[in-house]
């Protein structure tokens, strides 16, 4: 095996190989115990037979088409590479395989090694220009088929998303309605067949040019996600995906959470000084008896320490605080914007897994953590999406030896669902309750609307922000057009692409139905005159882009007799947070400062 297949899969991991024997490893066992002075047995009938092969019971098939005469291994020490004393065979001419194996090989790694003397059953006459690795983590002991399907799937989880998510990535390039795990080919799959096929191209035309090991396969299938299909993709976008960490879920998270981690959440303005200067904002995750504890912290450029942070990084977006639909359905009390994120209930931990309900809510929370290697690592990964590009820019170096960072996905079992309080108003005409000057509002501030239905009698409604995505025009029975601000008569999106419909939980929200994309055709355009919108700060370092992809809708509420815009995040929709040790975060901390200095 070329030194170049040494690409690791799942970290610096390393598994033990108890319990998985090959056959050839038990065939020498058994013979060792069996004695005697090498006599023939025809002439010695006392002489017990030889012993019987083991039967392989993990077994599966290599797919593009069939993939004939390729090596396939169980990866036991997680080497990306099949090496000595692993369990380990070639496919038959259907692409089969089989290995001898117990229980401990779940979880483990299956590789199929692909070399230029390997065989497309589907391409007559075919050669690979060049060899690859193709891979899957083994759930079961049968029907373990690895494939340019499941390679992608398992770079997604590599890319720091949830087996779940990383399972809905790759479906939706299918079309959404696909078995990730199938034998496309004996299920007549002509789709997924296809997209195969074309995935496989796209990974050898860069394996001709570099190399076919597992970091390369990662990058390209990484790639060919986050560009929404194979034909686009690039040396940049492959060299980019390959520059970004890679994550494993080889974390105690109990004991990671021991002490602080930390994440850069964003900058905020000190408008008292004169000219105005960035405050720091970071994140601080702890975990106390009571639960898993989040508070928010400030530091000025030219300040000394860090301090609690009053308003906390929603105020980066211009949110001083909100209302949340709490479980039963019922609106909580006022959230400070500090208390946001504030603290979980912690119900169970187990591995990297943390599981319980969301203090201002009650709703159900998972939060996983990941670990990674940051060696050489451009600090840029670990900062939140919303960073503008001259900060990036400004970004230079990378983190030193022997760091490692971490994540965590967070996901919720119930929808949430938010009312954001701004006070940067405006002419908005704002209304103070709880305390707090609050926006915005649609209507007349004064009123006290009764349904959220009311709001089919109250023109102009913007949508979303400002108007800069036109506004809305609404009718009965969830019919909603929205038009160009600067000309009525011109549509944006007409009834076949937006509609409107009450939320099932409250009978007071009602939810704004549109897809991502055909928000961004329109938003994106030059013609349309606001190319860019999307990418302006909606809250908690995430953009109005982010949280549509992500499938979340924006809604409009009656709250308190106000009818106000909120937004509802599906349950299950996961985000990713970058987490940081001390030592590491000072590392970024003094990066951004700099960068601050420059670009301020």
């Amino acid at each position: 095996m070329p030194k170049s297949l040494k690409g690791k899969i799942q970290g610096d991991r390393r598994l033990s190989a108890r319990g998985l024997l090959t056959a050839a490893a038990i065939s020498a066992s058994l013979l060792s115990a069996c004695g005697g002075d090498g006599s023939d047995s025809a002439t010695n009938p006392s002489t017990p037979a030889g012993p019987t092969q083991p039967t392989p019971n993990l077994t599966g098939k290599a797919i593009d088409g069939y993939l004939v005469g390729a090596k396939v291994c169980l990866d036991l020490d997680a080497s990306g590479s099949c090496d000595a004393g692993e369990p380990s065979t070639t496919t038959d001419e259907n692409g089969g395989f089989g290995l001898v194996a117990d229980a401990a090989a779940i979880g483990k790694t299956l590789l199929v090694v692909v070399d230029t003397n390997t065989k497309d059953k589907s391409r007559p006459g075919f050669s690979f220009p060049a060899g690859f690795v193709l891979y899957t983590v083994v759930d079961g002991m049968t029907g373990q088929h690895v494939t340019p399907i499941t390679t992608m799937v398992q770079a997604q989880v590599q890319s720091g998303k949830s087996q779940a998510a990383a399972e809905q990535a790759v479906a939706s390039l299918l079309g959404g309605k696909v078995s990730l795990k199938a034998d496309y080919i004996a299920n007549g799959d002509s789709n997924t067949s296809a997209f195969a096929a074309q995935v496989v191209d796209k990974v050898v035309e860069f394996a001709k040019a570099d190399r076919g090991d597992t970091d390369t396969v990662r990058a390209v299938m990484n790639a060919i996600v986050t560009k929404g299909g194979v034909t686009t993709v690039t040396q940049a976008d492959v060299d980019a995906a390959r520059a970004k960490p890679l994550y494993t879920a080889d974390v105690d998270a109990q004991a990671l959470l021991a002490e602080p981690l930390y994440t850069y959440a964003g900058t905020l303005g000190d408008f008292t000084s004169t000219p105005p200067k960035p405050v720091l904002v970071r994140q601080v995750w702890t975990r106390n008896a009571q639960g898993q504890q989040s508070s928010m912290e400030e530091l000025g450029l030219q300040a000394s320490g860090w301090m609690p942070s009053p308003t906390g990084a929603s105020a980066l977006g211009g949110i001083y605080g909100a209302y949340a639909l709490k479980a039963d359905g019922g609106w909580s009390p006022f959230i400070p914007a500090a208390a946001l994120d504030g603290a979980y209930n912690v119900q169970a931990t187990q591995g990297n897994v943390i599981t319980g309900t969301d203090a201002n809510t009650g709703i159900g929370i998972r939060l996983e953590f990941r670990r990674t290697v940051l060696d050489s690592k451009a600090f840029v990964n670990v900062m939140p999406s919303s960073t503008s590009s001259d900060m990036l820019a400004a970004m230079t170096g990378a983190f030193g030896a022997g760091t490692t960072g971490y994540a965590v996905i967070r996901s919720e079992d119930t929808d949430m669902l938010t009312i954001p309080a701004s006070s940067q108003c405006g002419s908005a005409n704002p209304i103070v309750e709880d305390g707090v000057q609050q926006c915005p509002l649609l209507g007349t501030p004064t009123n006290q609307y009764t349904s959220v239905l009311d709001v089919l009698t109250v023109p102009p409604v913007p949508f979303l922000q400002a108007g800069l995505f036109g506004y809305m025009r609404f009718g009965p029975n969830g019919q909603l057009v929205v038009y160009d601000g600067r000309d009525s008569t011109k549509i944006l999106l007409d009834n076949s692409k937006i509609s409107w419909s009450l939320y099932s939980r409250n009978q007071s929200v009602m939810v704004l139905n549109v897809k991502y994309e055909d928000i961004a055709a329109y938003a994106d355009s030059a013609s349309y005159g606001t190319p860019g919108v999307l990418d302006v700060v909606y809250s908690r370092g995430q953009t109005y882009r982010d949280v549509l992809k992500s499938g979340a809708k924006f809604v409009i509420a009656l709250h308190n007799g106000h009818l106000r815009y909120g937004l509802l995040v599906p349950a299950g929709v996961e985000t990713s947070t970058a987490l940081l040790k001390q030592p590491a975060f000072d590392q970024l901390t003094e990066v951004v400062k700099q960068a601050l200095a420059t670009t301020w």
